[in-house]
């Protein structure tokens, strides 16, 4: 919901300046405007004025370049038509004998009867006896896994007798324990929440750590 505004007494009587009176016009038609012109309405309910052609534009004559811009667009010098359907075969292809190569490949392929082949596919004599060559048997060697190549290792592996027993040092306990902090309730009311070794502020920076404390300038 919009709320309603309470306009004060001076907003009340005040009066607009030129230049909001301006600005506050309407905007008004083109001088060529012409309100009752006939419509038009077409099957989509649009209505769109019918122009009424002037006598001297009926009878002006045409331009040779009005002529040239009427013309439709030319195709390619290079552009063939759309074959039809039927193929006209020359009277050559209807006398050709067909060669003994071509009637063989003509030839359907036998195939047993069902939709599927027999299991078992018959292999020649002259393959049977056929012996494959160095380069053969080089090709059908198995890949060799990488040099170091671990093989994955199981999900449940046994942990050793020794890790087991294993005692943890003083050094292990120190490091595993969490690091505890002060929480923000208590540090934002200590003024010596966080404090500074004598040496960190007798420290003197070296020439790498100001160098790399200086700003970097961009142009502008």
């Amino acid at each position: 919901m919009s709320t309603l505004w309470d306009v004060s007494e001076a907003a009340l009587s005040a009066l607009c300046s030129e230049r909001v009176s301006f600005l506050a016009r309407h905007k008004t038609a083109v001088s060529g405007y012409l309100r009752h012109r006939e419509q038009f309405v077409y099957s989509c309910g649009r209505c769109s004025p019918i122009w009424r052609v002037r006598q001297d534009a009926i009878i002006c004559p045409q331009r040779p370049r009005t002529a040239s811009l009427a013309q439709s667009k030319r195709t390619h010098r290079l552009y063939i038509p759309a074959r039809e359907v039927q193929t006209v075969v020359s009277r050559a292809a209807k006398g050709c004998t067909a060669s003994e190569h071509t009637e063989r490949l003509a030839k359907a392929k036998e195939k047993a009867e069902g939709p599927f082949r027999e299991p078992q596919s018959q292999v020649s004599e002259a393959a049977k006896r056929a012996r494959p060559t160095d380069r053969i048997l080089d090709l059908a060697r198995p890949k060799k896994v990488a040099e170091g190549y671990q093989p994955c290792r199981d999900v449940e592996w046994k942990v050793s007798n020794g890790a087991k027993n294993a005692v943890a040092s003083n050094r292990m306990s120190e490091m595993a324990g969490p690091i505890i902090r002060e929480t923000m309730d208590h540090v934002q009311f200590n003024p010596d929440a966080f404090k500074v070794s004598e040496a960190a502020r007798k420290a003197t920076a070296s020439a790498r750590i100001k160098e790399l404390a200086q700003p970097i300038r961009r142009g502008t």
